[in-house]
């Protein structure tokens, strides 16, 4: 006698031909996919502009505080730390790399001119502007010191001030 040794060809035949997508489910999923990174690609783009406007603003109160310091340290200058807005300032006569070769306000206007120059170079369309005044009866004076620029890939304003005594 034989072994029957019969194969189900049936059953074989019904999992071949569920294997794999079809066209219309591969371009449905291309689609889906599609969609989905132009989400990633929007939300990397807004994240990007983000950190630059950011990174805008650090410098700027960077650029602030550092002027607030020189004023302070020379505090006997008091009113040659003024700017109005919108001025632009020429390079000053005297470098005062020499301890003792120019007057307080020399060192007044180099220090405005170089924190003019270094905000016009990192800040676009940036405007400087130093206000004094003084403060009571005390020998004091008050500086508000203002930054303004026009935001990369953006056409608001921004601005920073900060206010000093010394």
């Amino acid at each position: 006698m034989k072994p029957k040794t019969q194969l189900n060809t049936h059953v074989g035949a019904r999992f071949e031909a569920e294997h794999g997508f079809t066209l219309a489910e591969t371009l449905i999923a291309l689609v889906i996919l599609a969609i989905g990174m132009l989400g990633v690609a929007a939300m990397l783009l807004d994240g990007m502009r983000a950190s630059r406007i950011a990174l805008q603003r650090t410098l700027a109160v960077a650029l602030v505080a550092d002027l607030g310091d020189r004023i302070r340290a020379n505090r006997a200058a008091g009113g040659s730390y003024a700017l109005s807005s919108g001025t632009a300032l020429a390079p000053p006569a005297k470098t005062c790399l020499v301890v003792n070769q120019c007057s307080t306000a020399d060192v007044a206007t180099v220090d405005l001119y170089r924190w003019q120059q270094a905000a016009v170079a990192v800040l676009p369309g940036a405007q400087t502007a130093v206000t004094v005044a003084p403060v009571g009866a005390l020998s004091q004076q008050r500086y508000t010191i203002s930054i303004s620029w026009t935001q990369s890939g953006d056409a608001t304003a921004a601005d920073f001030t900060l206010t000093v005594q010394a």
